[in-house]
């Protein structure tokens, strides 16, 4: 059976969040290793050496978010949903969802607010533009509300099992 065009799309996100995540943890670790060699090993500490790295691991927070929304990850408590039955399971799921996608498109709009002010501004150590690391948070949120439209909408019309949405590790 060929897959649909929205399991193409799922796996198409799932893989670019992965390969995002993994490349924002490889920066961090770069970055963080270099300004501790610079400082105790060649004994010239780096001018960003604090400030960027912070930066990108709130970049990395809200991607990040975004990433174990999609893989079931995030922060949950399916022992009693395992008990229930497959209705309930579907109803409760599905208020869930409509709650993360009602609070992340708030989220969205007022960080969207918050970000359009840092532009024109740079980071203080080194010339990148803030808003690159701002707009990490209503970018993150985006993400995560697509994810829960996807999955309520999914639980709705029965395309979406609810043992899809268990974590996929205890």
């Amino acid at each position: 059976m060929t897959p649909s065009i929205f399991t193409l799309i799922e796996q198409w996100v799932l893989r670019l969040l992965d390969a995002l995540v993994i490349l924002l943890a490889g920066v961090l670790l770069v970055l963080l290793n270099y300004a501790v060699f610079a400082r105790f090993v060649l004994n010239s500490s780096v001018s960003w050496g604090e400030e960027l790295p912070a930066n990108v691991l709130a970049v990395l927070t809200f991607i990040g978010a975004a990433y174990l929304t999609k893989i079931n990850e995030h922060l949950g408590f399916d022992s009693v949903l395992r008990l229930m039955p497959m209705l309930w399971q579907r109803i409760v799921l599905s208020i869930n969802h409509a709650f993360m996608l009602a609070f992340a498109v708030v989220v969205f709009y007022y960080g969207s607010l918050a970000s359009q002010g840092f532009h024109g501004r740079s980071l203080i150590s080194i010339d990148l533009p803030l808003a690159l690391f701002r707009w990490a948070m209503p970018v993150g949120f985006a993400l995560i509300a697509i994810i829960s439209a996807w999955r309520l909408i999914g639980l709705i019309n029965g395309r979406v099992h609810p043992t899809d949405l268990y974590p996929e590790t205890d």
